[in-house]
């Protein structure tokens, strides 16, 4: 494969992620089944071969890929995954998650409480980042005294910040990861003798009742530890760069407040905070006269489904008002993400607040972070 080939994709180069959705019409038009040699993974890229894998996942594997390091439910497969989603998912639903209105509008009250009425704001660390942390961490019943250590962990897992010397190698994420499956063991053991008002607890309660196993009951904490915090938080700051990048998109959620459920549909179409997600394939896959064989690893990138022209007329426009259930953002089929209630609760809070406050913010700076399957700022900073 020659050198060219390599370099339509490099995770590691900054210009990849400014430039990644080029990249991933290149891929598109004329790698449908790319190899990505550097990571060792085919990238799936047109729509509905995406959505084609999703809807009938039989020959590929959750477990087993490059996410495995740690035991959560998108690396789970088969009875396991049944069991865990069969109790887990009535407790997700749309009218249970939205009892947590209060609570989300109460964060997003104290976190707004403290910027300036105008001036330079680092709305990314003051906000962005706190608000999915800080209601994950109550929703949990996570105790505050660790909260800072879990934090750094998902920073960790999100990627890197070009601007940092710091380059988290895999050695130090599998470290990192360790230390963060200790501690929801202790936090989970915790819970069993001194149960709270909190989600952990109402987890160790349905394992005492023997619906769920320990190893049901922890693969599912993990799940929420690391997916309920990075994706949300990549969600209101993907969202906030596209209100900018898109004035008179955002002038129209101004003046049509009911549109913002659609914006956030949108904004999962056109910068979905995770780009997609790896499968181990049981079989030989043929597509678009390329075999991929039995044993590969294969990811399925949504982000460039999402983007895909023949599925969705002007792909890069983002449009509030487009019809766009369909996006694969949040994947599809078995494997849609849980909490996907909780994210879109936080976003309406979050947007409604920004909107409100700094109606005519404009980004001041901003940095894409370096992931293999994130899509999140590093910094973004407004002017308001």
């Amino acid at each position: 494969m020659s050198h060219t080939m390599n370099a339509i994709v490099d995770v590691q180069s900054a210009d990849y992620h400014n430039n990644i959705y080029h990249r991933y019409t290149t891929l598109r038009d004329q790698h449908p089944v790319y190899f990505d040699a550097n990571r060792n993974i085919w990238m799936i890229t047109r729509y509905d071969d995406v959505r084609g894998l999703l809807r009938h996942p039989e020959g590929t594997l959750n477990a087993e890929t490059g996410h495995s390091y740690i035991p959560s439910l998108a690396t789970t497969d088969g009875e396991l995954h049944n069991t865990i989603r069969k109790e887990i998912i009535p407790e997700f639903s749309r009218g249970v998650v939205e009892k947590l209105t209060p609570l989300v509008n109460s964060i997003v009250d104290e976190l707004f409480a403290d910027l300036p009425a105008t001036g330079e704001i680092d709305i990314y660390k003051k906000v962005i980042l706190r608000l999915p942390q800080l209601f994950m961490t109550r929703f949990l019943g996570f105790p505050e005294s660790q909260a800072d250590q879990w934090y750094e962990i998902g920073e960790i897992l999100m990627g890197t910040d070009p601007d940092s010397n710091e380059q988290a190698t895999p050695e130090v994420a599998l470290k990192v990861l360790d230390d963060f499956a200790a501690m929801i063991e202790q936090v989970l053991e915790q819970k069993r003798s001194e149960p709270g008002d909190d989600h952990l607890s109402w987890l160790v309660g349905r394992e005492a009742e023997g619906a769920l196993t320990p190893e049901e009951t922890r693969i599912f904490a993990n799940c929420l530890g690391f997916a309920g915090v990075d994706t949300t938080i990549n969600l209101l700051g993907n969202g906030t760069g596209l209100l900018a990048r898109f004035p008179e998109q955002r002038r129209k959620l101004i003046t049509q407040p009911t549109l913002l459920d659609g914006a956030i549909e949108e904004v999962l179409r056109v910068e979905p905070p995770v780009q997609g997600l790896p499968r181990r394939l049981t079989q030989d896959l043929e597509l678009h006269g390329t075999v991929v064989p039995s044993g590969s690893e294969i990811s399925l990138v949504f982000a460039a489904a999402n983007h895909d022209p023949s599925h969705y007329p002007k792909p890069e426009q983002f449009d509030i008002e487009r019809s766009n259930k369909d996006q694969l953002g949040l994947g599809f089929g078995l494997h849609k993400c849980i909490g996907q209630h909780i994210a879109r609760l936080e976003a309406r809070a979050y947007f409604t607040k920004l909107l409100e406050r700094y109606p005519d913010y404009e980004i001041i700076e901003s940095r894409w972070r370096l992931s293999h399957w994130a899509r999140g700022y590093a910094a973004l900073k407004i002017r308001a």
